[in-house]
């Protein structure tokens, strides 16, 4: 049976209501698009509604931002606020209102009953639990390392590159990577790829 427009939209906006609500802490349009992104390459069952393609500021979907600033059918659950001027990568913050709240408490109620779904429940709070931890340029610097091939028409990939001491430090010193990571991050050879 082919899924409709409708519930590919409906299934769409309860999917990332999931991401926003699996921490209760906000998360920027760049962390969203990169843990959806990470949950995308998992769980097959996101691929039927979401497109990454290479882009400015690595992995990104039209469906995600589309979603995020104009939903259809879960109005009113999440606010976006921009940050103020300089702020080139974070895209702004996300937080759930309190409605939103309380649906995502209903909806991850309804699909803990569903045994298929409960891996995707456990991915989406490890994932946030782990990435949130990272900042932007951090959580970049990962994504550019890991996934080469998305550094192609990024703007930010570059400066990033450049700066990769300093953001690999950083995480080193919160504790975020080890130090076979960090020498993973700051070779020449792997951003040479």
């Amino acid at each position: 049976m082919a899924v409709t427009a409708v519930e590919e939209t409906k299934a769409l906006e309860r999917f990332i209501l999931l991401v926003l609500g699996a921490a209760s802490r906000r998360i920027s349009l760049l962390h969203l698009e990169k843990e959806v992104f990470l949950l995308w390459n998992f769980h097959p069952y996101i691929r039927k509604y979401i497109q990454f393609v290479r882009h400015y500021r690595g992995p990104y979907s039209s469906e995600i931002r589309e979603t995020i600033e104009h939903p259809f059918y879960l109005t009113g659950l999440w606010q976006i606020t921009h940050r103020r001027r300089g702020d080139g990568i974070s895209g702004g913050d996300i937080t759930l209102t309190s409605d939103g709240r309380n649906e995502y408490e209903r909806l991850y109620a309804v699909l803990l009953q569903h045994s298929q779904m409960r891996d995707l429940l456990t991915g989406i709070r490890i994932v946030r639990d782990v990435y949130d931890e990272f900042d932007e340029e951090e959580l970049l610097l990962l994504f550019y390392n890991t996934y080469p091939d998305y550094r192609e028409y990024s703007e930010v990939a570059i400066p990033i590159y450049k700066k990769r001491q300093e953001i690999a430090d950083r995480m080193l010193k919160k504790n975020l990577i080890d130090i076979d990571r960090y020498n993973d991050l700051v070779l020449e050879e792997v951003w040479s790829q």
